[in-house]
């Protein structure tokens, strides 16, 4: 009994190191302050990738600007962004005002919204994302900046808070998940783009 509650002592304490492990990777990811990185100041994770795309800032930010489930999807694993219900495939004209106080649905499935805390056309979309107790915020930065003839899009999300421990077990496979959403989102947003 003594060595079962032993091992299961060291492969609890290992999983907890190899969680730790991973959140400090995350935080201390490289690159410059971008919008919304104030929000959340004392990051537990952070993610950002980026990807250039074939068209200037203008004809990128209406893709961004009509983004959430329920509206134009988020171009991502739409069985679990938006229900089953493809992305759109193209500009919805009366999607395109956004605006702080904006909440746009993260999932059809429920749950806390994403809430827009700064929406600055051609530039940056930020977003914030609460749990349910308010324990874990999340901040969601889109930036666009023009580069070599088409745009660079930079997304950045930054978690902070006091998350549980098995929120903390979980974030290397989360942050994993949201790295390929993410990939994702970017293949599909360059398709859309480069089709127009």
């Amino acid at each position: 009994m003594r060595t079962v509650k032993g091992t299961l002592s060291a492969v609890a304490g290992a999983a907890l190191a190899g969680a730790l492990a991973g959140l400090a990777r995350g935080v201390r990811q490289p690159g410059p302050v971008l919008p919304g990185d104030r929000l959340v100041r004392a990051p537990v994770a952070t993610r950002t990738l980026s990807a250039w795309f074939p068209a200037g800032p203008d004809a990128v930010w209406p893709w961004l600007a009509q983004m959430g489930a329920g509206r134009a999807g988020w171009y991502g694993v739409d069985l679990i962004d938006n229900g089953g219900e493809a992305s759109a495939d193209h500009i919805v004209p009366e999607l395109q005002r956004i605006a702080p106080g904006d909440e746009l649905a993260a999932s059809t499935f429920g749950g806390p919204p994403f809430v827009v805390a700064q929406a600055v056309e051609n530039r940056a979309l930020v977003m914030v994302l609460r749990s349910g107790h308010g324990r874990l915020r999340t901040s969601y930065a889109y930036v666009l900046a023009p580069q070599a003839g088409g745009t660079r899009l930079t997304a950045r999300l930054r978690m902070g808070g006091r998350p549980a421990l098995g929120a903390m077990l979980a974030a290397p496979l989360v942050l994993a998940g949201h790295e390929a959403g993410q990939r994702i989102q970017f293949l599909r947003l360059r398709r859309r783009i480069s089709a127009r």
